[in-house]
């Protein structure tokens, strides 16, 4: 095995790592660059080649290489001797963003948030008075602390806006999005003053995670149980929108749509440094409630953040909590006074009764509906909110059959939509002329009824102004959210209420039995158990009026206090806890987490289920699933996967006993399951589990433009391929294009037969390419499934020319600007990495730049000075098990290397070339390069050279082999059994080697874990894991890192 190279400092090296090299970067004070908060401890045991033991590391600035290898020229970034721009008084930025002034509440929120350095435990502001200005207040208290010391900064990091359920008008999410757009282009807004105020705040905002360029500010929807986005560092300023499952699987170690070896970067991200805004949080109480459980079970240590960003910052926002709290905020006088909030609190909302002891309540709710709409002058607007989809669906029904259906245009909005579908619904009911929007509604005039049936979907987030309302009987906090849609600010003085009350029963409506049981009982209603009873006796009793006025000032006092029943969260015990936080294996029986979140009653097991018009073929059905195959590593031939990759875009999230029950009723025994971040696998319906992700081919119907309608048997619309490209396959092209019978004509079989090439070994490239040139060609004269013909050819314009066969995935051509998702994957071996320039792929200065830009977030988060030393060593030692002789033939394509090579960290190689260059090195399938690191890093220790004490010897060693996210509490090992040694020479000259053979297991590693956990706690922890670990990502894309 060859010597590999001196370790070479990022600080002595430029030419290899890309660090400014000129003489003022030797020197802080010409530079700009400064050292570490509390560099005045060295960095003990650094491999820095030339460097002294005791110098001092310094916090220099490093910027990767862009794709073109030319390297810009560094710029210091460092808080407290950067000059920062002054900050603007939050009336400035919030009149940037809105262009009005804000309410008083929220001036003097953002007032007393900043002087206090936290927030309220609880925000009572009723709905429809802006209570999505938190998000412009937490993102001005942010930037406002940015010229503050890091570890004296109290303003969280990421700002979390959680929801109880999926949204269709996400106002959160449209907000935060108009606020990062102004913020990358800060001539976007109105006049130069605010221009000014900001690119002050972007740059302060950016500032905070070291990034010379790139997002000021990060901001991320969270939908679904699909792969999902997160911001790219622990240090970044973020905003993500987040349902309360995706949130709190992620703070319990067991993220919904995250693979497992990226949970505990998501546990960091959910658990530390985050500003919780649950918006009405009446409907999260048990997740309000988990925090401080979990501060309980294992409480935070100051081992790692300062103390108010240790653990998440909860703040409920609800008109409907408790009142009693001495850490409410309320209105005051001030905005009592306000003409605006006036108009808002006083809105008038009669409420008419309708309340029978029998009858169907669909066909009450339709018939309330058609009454409103014949008693108005004019062209109307009317919501008809409804328990349950299936209600929904029969009230739709109902109403789209009725003789007068032609005059209304009518909408059906539930849960049950596929987001890109929901984009279509979304931009009619926001539409400024036929739809309902609160903004823009007074220049509204309508032509036509607008009638909207709708679930619980609308109640939250939506601000949208209806002149009519129907309501099934629900809650009192319901009650008051779905008036909240009514007459929302005031203008509509025609405006109408009527509220449905049937008694509870079994409904006609539900064609589950499963269903229909959990609503059998004489007493209960669905959702809202027996509350409802209590919301009709005191609506009758509200006075002598025939319809009282519940306008959002007295509509407390008249309903009273809710008396809803939340159930009851099963105890978080430290047992459990500990389970949860072993992501590597997790134990087999495992507790679900959703109940701790969610409550028992209200837990209910779903899946994601999406429609494709390519289906991997799976020839037989084989009792073993593919996801117990894939963990073997025992030669046999990996699953097919799936392309276009799974986004959470095209999916609809179903309770997972309607699914199988729909299933069932169709026929249909044997569905494909995605597992593994895009493997695929033929699994037995009752073999499906919670939370997994089902794939249907697009004939087999059960969704409409609306969503999920187990009855329609229409072809679904394939919505993954106009984002990707097209499968080469011949059952794609047939639903795509096929004739009546479903039939590709002879011509097309005959170019997609010569596109897709048989032979493995030396395809005909060229003639590939013109084979695949002639069926776009042909393509374009054809009627395509989903698309209308100037989207098909604005489709196939953006294909490319060439053939892509990556290895078990279908052959396609690609759409020229479909994303990478897998460059970056975190449990790729080999990590693509186009954009970088040869020198930067080498593993020296890989390790080195990772080293770099790990200390570089450990300082913007205010890490004490000794873990941020072993942070930063931890990023240059991490990847040293790729010296493995095999390792390196396997970066170089399998072959050979020449004797004394410059060893490699990363390779260029095609992703569809990998297996076999794998096996050809004689690298073990599935085997782990980091615990070779971690066995160098521990000889290196055992020698007695690095200066650690046992605590930074235990986490130097722990951060190494969790880099990829294994070793928590074990690395698997694999068939292996080479009797060769992989080596190492430390800058101290110690010659280190160690044993290769991957089937050997660190016994050591589940204590070394535990003790850590203790140490820092999980999420402590789990951070200290992720800033080495981002920090690699980041250095592998190439981003521009100071």
């Amino acid at each position: 095995m060859p010597r590999s190279p001196t370790r070479i400092s990022p600080f002595d090296s430029p030419r290899l790592c890309g660090v400014r090299s000129s003489s003022e970067a030797a020197d802080p004070e010409a530079s700009g660059c400064v050292s570490h908060s509390t560099t005045n401890r060295p960095l003990r045991g650094t491999l820095a080649g030339g460097r002294s033991r005791e110098q001092p590391r310094r916090l220099d600035s490093v910027r990767m290489a862009g794709a073109d290898g030319r390297r810009p020229e560094a710029e210091a970034v460092n808080n407290r001797e950067l000059q920062l721009p002054d900050m603007p008084g939050f009336e400035d930025f919030y009149g940037a963003v809105n262009d009005r002034a804000p309410f008083p509440w929220q001036r003097r929120l953002a007032q007393q948030v900043s002087e206090c350095s936290e927030w309220p435990a609880e925000i009572g502001v009723p709905t429809g008075l802006g209570k999505t200005a938190c998000l412009d207040i937490a993102v001005w208290w942010l930037a406002s602390q940015a010229h503050l010391p890091s570890e004296r900064r109290s303003a969280p990091t990421r700002i979390w806006w959680v929801v109880n359920r999926r949204l269709l008008v996400d106002e959160a999410s449209k907000h935060a999005a108009q606020i990062q757009a102004m913020l990358r282009d800060p001539s976007s807004v109105r006049n130069t003053e605010q221009t000014d105020v900001m690119r002050s705040v972007a740059f302060r905002l950016r500032s905070l995670a070291g990034l010379a360029a790139g997002e000021s500010l990060c901001v991320i929807p969270l939908r679904g149980g699909i792969t999902l986005r997160r911001p790219p560092n622990p240090a970044q300023p973020s905003v993500i929108v987040s349902t309360i499952p995706m949130y709190g699987s992620r703070l319990l170690f067991r993220g919904y749509g995250t693979s497992r070896s990226m949970r505990p970067i998501d546990a960091a991200l959910a658990g530390t440094d985050s500003l919780v805004l649950v918006d009405e949080a009446h409907l999260a109480r048990h997740l309000r409630e988990l925090v401080p459980k979990l501060r309980q079970c294992m409480p935070p240590t100051s081992e790692t953040l300062p103390t108010r960003r240790e653990s998440p910052q909860v703040v409920s926002l609800t008109a409907t909590g408790d009142a009693s709290s001495g850490a409410r905020f309320d209105l005051d006088e001030e905005d009592f006074s306000h003409v605006t909030i006036c108009e808002r609190l006083d809105a008038a909302k009669p409420v008419k009764i309708n309340s029978q002891p029998n009858g169907d309540p669909a066909t009450a709710l339709r018939d309330a509906a058609l009454t409103l709409l014949a008693d108005a002058n004019s062209a109307t607007s009317c919501v008809i909110f409804c328990n349950t989809p299936a209600v929904a669906r029969e009230v739709f029904t109902l109403l789209k059959s009725h003789k007068h259906r032609a005059d209304a245009d009518l909408l059906l909005v539930t849960g049950r939509t596929r987001q890109l579908d929901s984009d279509n619904l979304r931009r009619r009911l926001l539409s400024p002329s036929e739809g309902a929007p609160a903004r823009d509604g007074e220049r509204l005039k309508r032509t036509r009824h607008l009638v909207v049936v709708s679930t619980q979907t609308l109640e939250v987030g939506a601000d949208l102004d209806f002149e009519n309302l129907v309501t099934e009987q629900c809650g009192v906090r319901a009650l008051t959210q779905r008036l909240g849609r009514l007459n929302r600010v005031g203008r509509h003085q025609h405006a109408r209420a009527v509220y449905v009350h049937r008694p509870p029963g079994r409904p006609r409506s539900s064609s589950d039995p499963e269903e229909r049981g959990r609503s059998a009982k004489a007493d209960r209603w669905p959702v809202y158990g027996t509350e409802p009873d209590v919301v009709l006796e005191r609506l009758t009793c509200a006075g002598s009026e025939e319809e009282p006025n519940l306008s959002p000032r007295v509509i407390a006092e008249r309903l009273g206090e809710p008396e809803d029943d939340p159930g009851r969260a099963p105890e978080v015990l430290p047992g459990l806890l500990w389970e949860w936080i072993k992501t590597t294996t997790p134990p087999h029986g495992e507790a679900p987490v959703e109940p701790y979140f969610s409550g028992i009653s209200e837990t209910r097991s779903t899946v994601s289920v999406l429609w494709r018009a390519y289906l991997p073929h799976i020839a037989a059905f084989d009792e073993t699933p593919a996801a117990d195959l894939a963990e073997q590593h025992d030669g046999t031939p990996p699953p097919p996967r799936l392309w276009p990759h799974v986004r959470q875009d095209e999916a609809i999230e179903l309770p997972l006993h309607e699914f199988r029950f729909a299933l069932r009723t169709r026929g249909i025994d044997h569905v494909h399951r995605v597992f593994d971040g895009g493997a695929v696998e033929l699994v037995q319906s009752r073999e499906l589990r919670p939370r997994d992700a089902v794939i249907l081919p697009s004939d087999a119907g059960m969704c409409d433009e609306f969503g999920w309608n187990a009855e329609s048997r229409d072809r679904v619309v394939d919505l993954s391929l106009k984002r990707s490209g097209l499968p080469l396959d011949r059952r794609a092209l047939e639903a795509l294009c096929g004739n009546q019978s479903g039939r590709l004509d002879a011509d097309l079989l005959a170019a997609l037969s010569e596109a897709q090439s048989d032979d493995e070994e030396e395809p005909d490239e060229a003639r590939m390419q013109a084979a695949a040139a002639r069926l776009v060609s042909m393509l374009r004269e054809r009627d395509m499934f989903g698309f209308a013909p100037e989207d098909r050819d604005t489709f196939l314009d953006a294909l490319g020319t060439a053939p892509v066969r990556p290895l078990n995935e279908v052959p396609r051509l690609e759409v020229d600007s479909a994303e990478q998702t897998a460059s970056l994957d975190e449990s790729d071996e080999v990590s693509l990495c186009d954009a970088l320039p040869p020198e930067a792929m080498e593993l020296v200065a890989h390790g080195a730049a990772v080293g770099t830009r790990a200390l570089g977030l450990a300082a913007a988060l205010g890490l004490q000075a000794g873990l941020a030393d072993v942070i930063a060593q931890a990023g240059e030692l991490h990847d040293l098990g790729k010296a493995d002789h095999r390792f390196q033939r396997w970066l170089n394509s399998g072959a050979f290397a020449a004797p004394d090579p410059v060893l490699l960290a990363k390779s260029q190689m095609a992703k569809s070339s990998w297996q076999a260059a794998r096996s050809d090195a004689g690298w073990p399938a599935g085997g782990r390069h980091e615990e070779l690191s971690a066995r160098l890093v521990k000889e290196w220790i055992s020698a007695g050279r690095s200066g650690l004490n046992d605590e930074e010897q235990d986490l130097l060693v722990h951060l190494v082999v969790s880099h990829h996210g294994k070793g928590r509490p074990l690395v698997v090992p694999v068939a292996d059994g080479t009797p060769e040694s992989v080596q190492w020479t430390f800058d101290d000259g110690l010659d280190v080697r160690v044993a290769a053979d991957l089937s050997q297991t660190d016994w050591g590693q589940p204590a070394r874990f535990r003790r850590l956990n203790e140490k820092f706690g999980p999420w402590g922890l789990a951070l200290l894991e992720t800033l080495v670990r981002q920090a690699d990502h980041e250095v592998s894309a190439a981003t521009e890192v100071q």
